[in-house]
């Protein structure tokens, strides 16, 4: 649906998106309409809280992010986990050693309970215990509790694009932060609707990062096309593992 338009119920009443806006998050993921109350359809978004994925399901990603994560054995970091259960199913295709995070307290806790302790590790999975692998963090994306250098692979779905709607500064650190986590060779698999190609430009910043996909048409090796994913294809892969202040 159109992100920006006087009729979408993305739209608060000061005219202003309200995916930038944290408590819009937490009521969705708690079923909350604003005013506290509860609502199948999370608030504001037309969308169940229980679960949603953004842009497209895994079944959409999938030939795209075998084509540029080829390694089961990569180490997956996903920003903003939220209610997608897009992660799960990549959990499930093998992508087992992977770290998910949002910023609301409210979306982790969602993303507990559709990831169910069969996935979570042990420090994840609450009183059930845990016998898998993925690790959900409420964290902030300008200060993520992960080593530098320590991921091999990064989906963004979306979370990128409610980021920039809050500030293209806060936007611009974000990524600098996915830089400095970020190993030699890793990539960002990027899916955006909302970002202007020359602000994602300017943030993964040619001295860092090779393009490899830049928004427009692409075509997986079977013939998937990026049309397919309801969004723009963006990727990038780290040219270097060598993190310095200048990059902050």
């Amino acid at each position: 649906f159109p992100l920006f338009s006087s009729s979408n119920p993305s739209i608060g009443e000061d005219g202003k998106c309200v995916f930038g806006r944290k408590s819009y998050w937490d009521g969705m993921y708690n079923g909350e309409d604003g005013d506290g109350s509860n609502s199948s359809s999370g608030g504001n978004f037309e969308g169940p809280a229980e679960a949603y994925s953004w842009y497209c399901q895994y079944e959409e990603l999938a030939p795209f992010w075998k084509m540029l994560v080829p390694s089961t054995n990569a180490r997956v970091l996903i920003a903003g986990i939220g209610n997608d259960p897009a992660p799960i199913d990549m959990y499930d295709d093998g992508w087992t050693d992977m770290i998910a995070f949002d910023y609301s307290e409210a979306g982790v806790r969602r993303a507990k309970t559709l990831f169910g302790s069969s996935r979570l590790d042990s420090s994840n999975a609450d009183k059930t215990g845990g016998s898998g692998t993925a690790r959900l963090l409420v964290a902030d994306a300008r200060d993520l509790p992960i080593p530098s250098s320590s991921i091999d692979a990064t989906l963004d779905k979306g979370t990128l694009d409610a980021i920039h709607i809050t500030g293209k500064e806060i936007f611009q650190d974000s990524v600098r932060e996915l830089s400095r986590v970020t190993a030699e060779d890793g990539v960002v698999v990027c899916i955006s609707r909302v970002i202007p190609p020359e602000d994602l430009f300017e943030a993964f910043t040619s001295e860092l990062w090779e393009m490899t996909h830049d928004g427009s048409l692409a075509f997986a090796p079977d013939g998937e096309a990026t049309i397919d994913l309801g969004a723009e294809l963006y990727s990038w892969k780290r040219k270097s593992a060598i993190y310095s202040t200048e990059d902050r």
